[in-house]
């Protein structure tokens, strides 16, 4: 009995002398001011989800981004995929790409035969088209400026040159009517891709010669996981964001001597809390390539099934719409538009094709 009482009052003694030293602790203000702000760090996301959370967008515009350059890549006949993403997809909103290096491969000699010929189909269904120009424009290596120009030792001269494939692929493409906006550049600041620096004095200059030349607003490109956006967007009319989910990439073998693959950790609500953080309106942000490819190492046709199913399975995509469609973004265009027709004809696997052509009409 004595030795309970006993072991007892050594409790009491020091719970007493705890709760003595935890309140000499929190007597200090540093201690005070580090807590409450461990409080509010841990709370903050969940604060932030209540208020700024997205609304679902009833009447999504979903659209696709197409390269006529990747189609051929893939061992495609791009001018028939092409029709089939008009005709058979039936898709009504298009990202289309200008490449430069294929356009003037010799110094002031243009070809817009390709373009033209993807804008006056478009045109003869009614479908509306984001035009994509620059000397960053999609697919990798991202950078696609004609030799001959990348020869040139003057940054001068080199400037120039732009500026002037820039004037004049504006003045050559403005008749066709279906052209919603133009996207100048992509991804212009984000490191990613075989490419020179870019400039924002280049960029702005390249957006003067378009302002100068056609009224239509204009479209600047950032990454959605890593860009600041507002920048960007302050540069432009509209800002055009990635989404993307999971992707291999090669950098990780700088620090890790091994490659491997990566998920994005971010909830699709945090794209809109960003957008209202950092002060760009929802509804001038459009999601120009939402995933719906595999990225693996190396291009999709040369791929293993395993290898694609590590970065983009059928449950990947069906994730992947549903992400994006909670997003609360109004424009959609999805990237890898070329694979999924690729997967339906050569692999006899349909089921991306026919999914967006379900969800689409």
């Amino acid at each position: 009995m004595f030795s309970k009482m006993s072991n007892n009052t050594v409790l009491k003694k020091e719970f007493e002398r705890s709760k003595y030293l935890l309140k000499r602790l929190f007597s200090l203000k540093l201690v005070r001011v580090v807590v409450i702000t461990l409080i509010i760090l841990i709370n903050l996301p969940f604060v932030l989800f209540l208020i700024l959370k997205p609304t679902p967008v009833k009447d999504i515009n979903y659209g696709v981004t197409f390269s006529n350059r990747y189609s051929s890549e893939i061992g495609q006949n791009w001018k028939e995929t092409y029709l089939k993403i008009l005709d058979d997809l039936k898709i009504k909103n298009l990202r289309l790409v200008v490449y430069w290096d294929d356009v003037e491969k010799i110094k002031d000699t243009y070809d817009y035969s390709d373009i033209k010929w993807q804008l006056t189909e478009a045109e003869k269904r009614n479908v509306t088209v984001i035009l994509a120009l620059g000397q960053k424009v999609p697919r990798y290596p991202e950078c696609f400026a004609p030799n001959w120009w990348k020869d040139l030792s003057n940054e001068a001269q080199k400037e120039s040159e732009l500026y002037e494939y820039v004037g004049e692929t504006i003045t050559q493409l403005k008749t066709f009517r279906m052209i919603k906006m133009w996207q100048m550049e992509n991804e212009p600041f984000w490191p990613f891709g075989i490419c020179e620096k870019t400039y924002k004095k280049v960029v702005e200059n390249e957006i003067k010669i378009v302002r100068s030349i056609d009224e239509r607003p204009i479209l600047i490109q950032d990454s959605g996981e890593g860009g600041f956006w507002a920048p960007t967007y302050k540069m432009g009319d509209y800002l055009g964001i990635s989404m993307y989910r999971k992707f291999w990439y090669d950098f990780w073998g700088r620090f890790l001597n091994r490659s491997f693959y990566f998920q994005y950790p971010i909830a699709q609500w945090m794209y809109k809390v960003k957008a209202d953080l950092v002060g760009v309106p929802i509804n001038k942000i459009i999601v120009t390539e939402v995933q719906a490819e595999p990225w693996g190492p190396g291009i999709n046709s040369s791929l293993s099934q395993d290898e694609k199913d590590k970065s983009m399975s059928p449950s990947d995509f069906i994730a992947t719409i549903s992400y994006a469609q909670k997003s609360g973004f109004k424009g959609l265009y999805f990237w890898g538009v070329e694979w999924w027709l690729w997967e339906k004809e050569v692999q006899k696997e349909p089921f991306y094709w026919d999914t967006v052509k379900a969800l689409i009409q």
